[in-house]
């Protein structure tokens, strides 16, 4: 399993030892911070670490909270390390919860180790015992981080992970040579707790990792410490505060959602999983919003996804709107009205501070973001929203007109080749048939006044009847389906082509080539676990299926459901494709971990591959369980 934990600032995570791998700071996804924590029992003459395999090891998330627990158990203790970051403070709490579960006294030494190393390019650092502040300090130039616990600490190391002082070498040796400083590129540090437990007795060490920008000024150090002191203090209330944060949040979602249940049918059993998977998908999804509205894809460093996407991003303030929580996706949008280009498209992908990474031109993410846009104001019915967003829509609705008529070649969404996309084609045309609608919804719902845009919005229009005289160029008779490009021609099968159905509706679902790409694209796939790749010949992590890809055709078959309910079709064919979408939607819920959904799943093994949680997995998940299918089509 594998865990993560944040407050939108303050990102830490965690593998499936309950180990803290990396934080980022001051945003999520920047700067990586190292940090490679553990602690270790040393009793009986035994030292066992808590990565130790002699441990029964289970984690889970606490019901409906980013509080992630980990328990360890052996014919001696039970031990738990319970781990969450303050909503009121950058601070993560690791709460070390130790049970005898002999009936003899037992005493022991519990170690925690750092070796963090802070920074996307490392420096120089010091790391500082402070005796009469109980906890250890480490800084360089720009940040400081402060490590205590408010259980009076027995011994201490501060040392170089390289040499003879390291405080990973005296653990091992059971006995810290309490040295109170050090420097160098890769230090690291050590305190030890001694502990007598009677028979089932127990004890907590809650230890505490705060972080702050240092920028060489003295007082930042003073200022840590001091917070240090008071959350040491206030442990209680700070846990209280940020567990019921999250149950709250969740108990808006499960209010939100109870009509899904009604408008689908969904039995009592079916139901409690789908709601118990929607909370966990938006609490994971909140985690991934930064503060100020950026959204990162994905806090994984291999590969490095740890970067805004609009595309990924817009999929996933669609999710929070059909979940109620429409204040989440406005401040996604405020944030791309303030990252849009001149011309009106967006880059690739950008750090969550709005800061462009990738440059290259992707203009199926320009059609999405502003296909979300009409998504949030059928969900809210803010008009002001649409309001504020107007000179955004404008800009880009330009942009896709200008693209499309010209069926100009960018890069796909998956990064990989260059050419005119289905995929592509679908989200311009999604992008600027949402564009006109908007339009025409500030004029009559929100009595705005369009008169001087009425000659851009007919260029959209006009932009909009070239692309449909156009869509025999994707067509392939002699595959009898959709291809993947034109300019180049590439005939092969991917599931990136749905995309010109669903959701952005440029061929109609019913269309009978729309139906036969969809099965061909469900055909072409035979995994030994199930579920939908990209494309046959994928080779990307092995090539896998994907949760994605495997709801893309899952939400396809539903709409295809919901338009031939519609013109009445006959009873058989509706069922087939009923079965179909529950097929993979099963394929889907088994296939998550400690509610996390990955990127890919392992196509033999089930494992969870590549990024893990993505946050356009999770979206997708919703948006397949919330069942709003028409709010999404433009």
């Amino acid at each position: 399993m594998v865990g993560i934990i944040g407050n939108g600032k303050f990102l830490a995570k965690l593998d499936d030892f309950g180990s803290i791998e990396y934080v980022f700071y001051p945003h999520l996804g920047f700067e990586k911070h190292i940090l490679d924590s553990a602690f270790a029992i040393l009793y009986d003459g035994k030292l066992k670490w808590h990565w130790d395999y002699s441990w029964d090891v289970h984690q889970s998330y606490l019901k409906d909270s980013n509080i992630l627990k980990t328990i360890y158990k052996n014919r001696d203790f039970l031990v738990s390390s319970t781990d969450y970051i303050s909503i009121s403070h950058d601070i993560i709490v690791k709460d070390i919860s130790i049970t005898n579960e002999t009936e003899e006294k037992k005493s022991l030494k519990l170690f925690f180790y750092e070796n963090l190393r802070m920074g996307e390019y490392p420096k120089k650092n010091t790391v500082k015992f402070l005796k009469n502040d109980n906890c250890i300090i480490k800084y360089d130039d720009k940040y400081v981080f402060c490590i205590g616990s408010d259980k009076k600490t027995y011994s201490y190391q501060c040392g170089v992970r390289s040499s003879e002082s390291s405080a990973y070498k005296d653990i091992e040796n059971g006995i810290l040579k309490e040295n109170s400083s050090a420097e160098g590129m890769i230090t690291d540090s050590a305190l030890c707790w001694d502990i007598e437990l009677n028979p089932f007795q127990d004890v907590s060490i809650p230890i505490y990792i705060i972080i702050s920008k240092y920028d060489n000024n003295y007082y930042n150090i003073i200022d840590l410490i001091n917070t240090f002191k008071i959350v040491s203090k206030n442990k209680g209330d700070i846990y209280e505060l940020t567990q019921t944060y999250w149950v709250n949040m969740v108990r808006d979602v499960v209010n939100n959602l109870n009509t899904t249940r009604y408008v689908s049918n969904y039995n009592d059993e079916m139901w409690k999983k789908y709601i118990d998977t929607c909370k966990r998908s938006i609490l994971t999804i909140l985690l991934l919003s930064n503060y100020d509205g950026g959204v990162i894809a994905s806090p994984s460093l291999y590969p490095d996804y740890r970067y805004v996407w609009n595309r990924d991003a817009s999929y996933i303030s669609v999710a929070l709107d059909l979940c109620g929580l429409s204040y989440a996706s406005e401040k996604y949008f405020d944030w791309c009205r303030n990252t849009q280009n001149s011309d009106g498209s967006w880059f690739q992908n950008y750090y969550v501070n709005g800061k462009p990474r990738l440059t290259a031109m992707q203009n199926d993410q320009v059609g999405t973001t502003i296909w979300a846009v009409l998504v949030h104001y059928r969900i809210t019915r803010n008009k002001q929203f649409l309001k504020r967003c107007w000179n955004m829509v404008k800009k880009a609705g330009d942009y896709l007109s200008d693209v499309a008529i010209d069926l100009s070649p960018s890069y796909d969404l998956w990064e990989e080749k260059y050419g005119t996309f289905s995929h592509t084609i679908g989200a311009i045309y999604g992008g600027l048939k949402s564009a006109c609608i908007i339009g025409e919804l500030l004029k009559k719902e929100c009595a705005y006044n369009i008169n001087n845009d009425r000659e851009l919005i007919e260029k959209w229009d006009r932009a909009l009847q070239f692309l449909k005289s156009n869509i025999d160029k994707f067509y392939s008779m002699d595959k009898n389906r959709f291809v993947k490009s034109i300019n180049p021609l590439d005939t092969s099968i991917d599931a990136s082509i749905l995309g010109l159905s669903f959701p952005y509706d440029f061929v109609p679902a019913d269309d009978h080539r729309m139906i036969k790409t969809a099965e061909q694209i469900e055909n072409a796939f035979n995994y030994k676990i199930g579920g939908i790749g990209r494309y046959p010949e994928d080779v990307y992590f092995g090539g896998n299926p994907w949760i994605i890809t495997t709801l893309w055709l899952y939400l396809y078959y539903k709409r295809l459901v919901k338009v031939l309910s519609d013109k009445k079709a006959s009873s058989k064919t509706i069922d087939k494709y009923n079965k179909k979408c529950n097929k993979l939607m099963e394929w889907v819920l088994k296939h998550q971990f400690n509610g996390l959904f990955p990127e890919q799943i392992h196509k033999e093994l089930g494992a969870p591959m590549s990024a893990i949680p993505l946050g356009w997995s999770h979206a997708m998940v919703i948006i397949a369980i919330r069942d709003n299918i028409d709010v999404l089509i433009p």
